[in-house]
């Protein structure tokens, strides 16, 4: 009976924790910048509400499998109330293995001033870092051109 319990509360514990977000606050977009320094680099920002942001995510999931030595850091730009409708988007979008963050401040404008001064919160916003971490950004949808030519770079 004992066995049969603690094996009911670990299949529950674990569905409950399967995709818990990391929240992102101010400062979170230059540690991730520290921490993969000198390594290819996707940060995609994304909301649950956006079409052309979920069909951006299935178009990273595919270029990305083919491309395994890039990191994929994904940031939902919603709340935690829509974290169940983000954790079913990004399972269905077939993304590797992958740090996943959800916005965690209360105040929407300081947070996207500290992530980009220039950005004024148009999604999908898509950064991309060669191994030297210069960086491109993009806001709306990526070309699959701009896709082949980036990562045709960052392989040579």
């Amino acid at each position: 009976m004992k066995l049969k319990s603690l094996l009911v509360f670990l299949f529950f514990s674990n569905l409950s924790f399967a995709h818990e977000f990391l929240p992102f606050e101010v400062g979170t977009r230059k540690a991730i910048e520290t921490q993969y320094l000198n390594q290819p680099l996707i940060i995609s920002f994304w909301s649950t509400d956006c079409p052309y942001c979920i069909n951006e995510l299935k178009k990273l999931g595919k270029v990305l499998t083919k491309n395994a030595n890039v990191k994929l850091i994904t940031v939902c730009v919603d709340g935690k109330e829509s974290s169940k409708k983000a954790e079913r988007i990004l399972g269905q979008a077939n993304l590797p293995q992958h740090e996943q963050y959800q916005y965690a401040e209360v105040d929407e404008d300081r947070l996207r001033y500290s992530i980009d001064p220039n950005w004024y919160g148009e999604i999908p916003r898509t950064y991309f870092y060669n191994t030297t971490h210069q960086v491109i950004s993009i806001s709306g949808k990526v070309s699959n051109v701009f896709l082949d030519e980036w990562f045709k770079k960052i392989t040579l």
